[in-house]
């Protein structure tokens, strides 16, 4: 029966490999790439009104959050979208497949009235005029009054596309094409009071002042409606979509559009992919020489969950970009998490003296309530921050999220089943020869004494790590009022966070990307992203965005800049821009971490329930994370004074990548603990917590090891510009796992101590 069992899983285990293998070498399945490491379109939109008209900020920062919800609709992944100057908006999109498409959706305005015509029906495609007399006119294009050859009418306007809650692309039993809409409450009320008092009567539909369709009012509508008009599947989408994400407060035109080269530069993006490379393989063989023959089989597994890994990547349509590919490599060392407690769990069985076949499937056993605890937890805050990234627009958060909760999924199923699988094919059915054979087994016959004894006396010791975590915390704060005095700013805040400049330069002759990288350094902007631009008449042209710096200091670099090599005469620009990650996104941000945690705090109450006063549990974990999240923050401002590294859109990335690994690590241990208490129902809780530590401190060090050797790869021979990201994860995971063992299980202890002394005196 067993025999069977493993000839069907492994049968399994190959076609699913196969399929995988197949996906990653078809054509049919292109890797879709960030700006980072591909480049894009880059598209300039300005404001397509008279010069003398006045244009407020809030108009364009709208106008800017509308474009880019607009283009994540449409399956453009991290883009970059930002205000430059008064009146344009900068739009970069990565590996766009239709660009005419992307160009129609990002431009049109999308104003949607409806109108009341009262008994008079309107031709599709007549312009008119309504009592919204601001909004723009698609009618311009045709012969200057939509064929009519007469002033176009003037009509009430009833309820605007902001009075829509929610638009998608429908069809109807005869293949014809429409929009489905809910109203918002409020325009709900005007819509049900307007058709309850002209049924009978016209009530059009029209999109930037041209007719769509002049519907008969035939019932109350409260709540929803369609919009038809003769739409394609296509017009019917990217009218939904328009109306979904809103109409431009502006109407936009395109001043100019063209192809650019890789954000990071080539060199960057080679040197960051062969050091993680080479931190993979130092995980494979560490796993090798700690686990011996087990760690074999770890090792195969973790090649086929990189391989259905980057399958899922490709099948799916997920965008890679530098950051993503580095915490996908960091992940692979975090992958083995799930093998490394099941090995532990068979050695502590084997070291009561069982026998190996029973060894592992206790092993497993054992070692799956905390394998899908931790992971349903990091699952739950993807759930989270994917939402925030979604409604939000921060896409980079959205991103992380999908591509997180894929290695989550991909790294259970690879540790339940592959390597499960394997170990019962390898060595269950060999467990006779290699019982005796222990070393084959990463199995020591020596225990080091004082390294139990040390660890041993984690509780007692507890107020020496509480004092250590104070003084982080002080100095953390102090770097941050430091920082404050000096900037105005708790960190060194970069470009995507606060208003910067854009150079655009083309040479005489070529360059190097490190050239320019100098000269900025020399100015104190020490991470610009130097893109290479593409194109007809733009040979050895560069756009260089950095900090915001004064007129005369940018005239000062494009003369530095002429140092190097000659610039093209009249062709050096410089422009301001603004943010590319808005305050909503921030603000949201610190939210879905605060949502998080609450929902964290549930849902180990939940799973701990059997445990007395589990929500002591929940809670030490919040505090043990937050504790590193405010940690990791004054290591942001320490690093932005000392060594001048600024935060990005990455350092949110970071933080939530540090959030979700420290909670694995504390559930981990308390898992152990629950087991313990079960087990060990009247022994000092103190002397339990030690116990729990001793048993579970072979597995967060080899944890940390695998993850530490893929970012101190990357940190030695990666590219200058992700370093800072790495650093903050290097810091960020070592203070998790300490967190987790002379934070949170301390913590839980004295709580529940002083508890019991508060009871026994009263």
């Amino acid at each position: 029966m067993n025999r069977n069992r493993d000839i069907v899983w492994s049968t399994a285990i190959v076609l699913i490999v196969a399929v995988a293998v197949w996906v990653l070498i078809s054509p049919r399945f292109p890797v879709r790439l960030g700006l980072d490491l591909q480049g894009g379109l880059q598209v300039l939109l300005e404001a397509d009104v008279p010069q003398d008209q006045v244009i407020t900020s809030d108009d364009m920062n709208t106008a800017r959050q509308i474009v880019d919800r607009r283009v994540n609709a449409i399956g453009v992944v991290e883009p970059l979208v930002q205000v430059e100057g008064t009146r344009r908006i900068l739009v970069e999109l990565p590996g766009i497949e239709d660009p005419q498409e992307a160009l129609s959706l990002i431009q049109e305005t999308a104003l949607l009235e409806f109108v009341d015509t009262g008994n008079q029906p309107l031709p599709e495609g007549l312009c008119i005029r309504t009592t919204l007399n601001d909004g723009p006119s698609r009618c311009e294009a045709a012969d200057g009054n939509g064929g009519v050859g007469q002033e176009p009418p003037t009509f009430p306007t009833i309820l605007t596309g902001a009075g829509l809650r929610e638009a998608r692309a429908a069809s109807d039993n005869f293949g014809q094409y429409f929009v489905e809409f809910k109203l918002t409450e409020e325009g709900g009320k005007v819509f049900a009071k307007h058709t309850a008092a002209n049924q009978g009567k016209y009530l059009t539909i029209v999109l930037d002042k041209q007719v769509i369709s002049s519907p008969t009012i035939s019932a109350v509508i409260e709540d929803q409606g369609t919009i038809s008009g003769r739409f394609t599947l296509e017009e019917a989408q990217r009218l939904a979509t328009q109306l979904q994400y809103g109409s431009l407060p502006v109407p936009l035109r395109i001043e100019s559009t063209r192809q650019i080269g890789a954000t990071l530069g080539e060199q960057s993006i080679d040197a960051s992919i062969r050091a993680g490379a080479i931190g993979v393989i130092v995980v494979l063989l560490f796993m090798l020489i700690y686990y011996r023959l087990p760690g074999l089989l770890a090792d195969i597994a973790l090649i086929i969950y990189v391989l259905l890994s980057f399958a899922i990547f490709k099948g799916v349509g997920v965008t890679l970009t530098l950051p993503a590919i580095a915490g996908f490599l960091l992940s692979t060392g975090m992958a083995v998490d799930a093998n490394v407690l099941v090995f532990e769990r068979i050695k502590e069985e084997m070291r009561k003296g069982a026998y190996l076949g029973d060894a592992i499937e206790t092993g497993f056993s054992r070692a799956w309530n905390s394998i899908r605890d931790s992971n349903v937890a990091t699952l739950v805050i993807c759930f989270i921050l994917w939402s925030f990234g979604r409604n939000f627009g921060a896409s980079t958060v959205e991103g992380f999220a999908v591509t997180l909760a894929i290695g989550v999924f991909v790294s259970m199923f690879t540790a339940v089943l592959v390597t499960r699988t394997l170990v019962r094919v390898f060595l269950s059915r060999n467990a006779n020869r290699l019982q005796n054979h222990k070393g084959l087994l990463g199995l020591s016959t020596r225990q080091d004494k004082s390294t139990r004894s040390f660890v041993y006396h984690i509780i007692e010791n507890r107020r020496r790590y509480f004092l250590f975590s104070a003084i982080l915390l002080t100095l953390g704060l102090a770097a941050m009022i430091v920082s404050v005095a000096l900037t105005g700013s708790p960190f060194r805040v970069g470009v995507d966070f606060r208003s910067g400049t854009r150079f655009e330069v083309q040479f005489q002759t070529p360059v190097e990307e490190n050239e320019i990288r100098e000269v900025f350094a020399r100015y104190g902007i020490t991470s610009p992203a130097v893109i290479a631009l593409r194109g007809e008449g733009l040979e050895n042209a560069w756009q260089i965005r950095g900090e915001f710096v004064a007129p005369e200091v940018a005239q000062s670099i494009l003369a530095s800049l002429n140092e190097v090599a000659p610039l093209v005469e009249n062709t050096a620009q410089v422009t301001s821009v603004s943010a590319a990650v808005g305050n909503e996104v921030t603000r949201a941000a610190i939210i879905a971490v605060l949502f998080s945690s609450v929902v964290i705090l549930i849902y180990i109450v939940i799973v701990f329930r059997q445990v007395p006063n589990t929500f002591r549990y929940g809670t030490t974990a919040v505090v043990a994370l937050l504790h590193d999240l405010f940690i990791i923050m004054g290591f942001a401002s320490l690093t932005g004074l000392v060594l001048g590294w600024e935060i990005d859109a990455l350092f949110l990335t970071a933080i939530l990548t540090i959030a979700g690994f420290s909670l694995q690590d504390t559930i981990v241990l308390f898992d152990r603990m629950r087991e313990n208490i079960a087990r060990r129902p009247f022994e000092k809780l103190e002397t339990l917590a030690n116990r729990s530590i001793v048993e579970t401190i072979h597995r967060s060090l080899v944890t940390q090891l695998n993850a530490m050797f893929v970012m101190v790869a990357i940190l030695l021979f990666g590219g200058l510009s992700i370093r800072p990201f790495i650093a903050t994860l290097f810091f960020g995971l070592l203070l998790g796992t300490y967190s987790s063992i002379f934070i949170a299980v301390p913590l839980l202890v004295t709580w529940e101590e002083r508890v019991s002394a508060r009871l026994r005196t009263a």
